[in-house]
């Protein structure tokens, strides 16, 4: 369970680097975004979440986030 919850916010920083727009008939508000529902993610947005999963733990910094998250 607690990993899940991490895989879901480690995927939801991903999901804003993809930058998904969800306002784009509201330009006073360019800077609204939404997740996308995670079913309907493609392959490329997956291998971004892949790659930024692998980052992040090379880089030592997801235990730390996990820890963060668990408290």
């Amino acid at each position: 369970m607690k990993f899940t919850s991490v895989l879901m916010s480690a995927a939801a920083i991903g999901l804003s680097a993809v930058g998904i727009n969800a306002q784009q008939n509201q330009p006073a508000c360019s800077s609204i975004y939404t997740r996308k529902e995670i079913l309907s993610l493609t392959s490329s947005e997956w291998n971004l979440i892949r790659s930024i999963l692998s980052a992040m733990q090379r880089d030592g910094w997801f235990p730390w986030f996990a820890y963060l998250h668990n408290q």
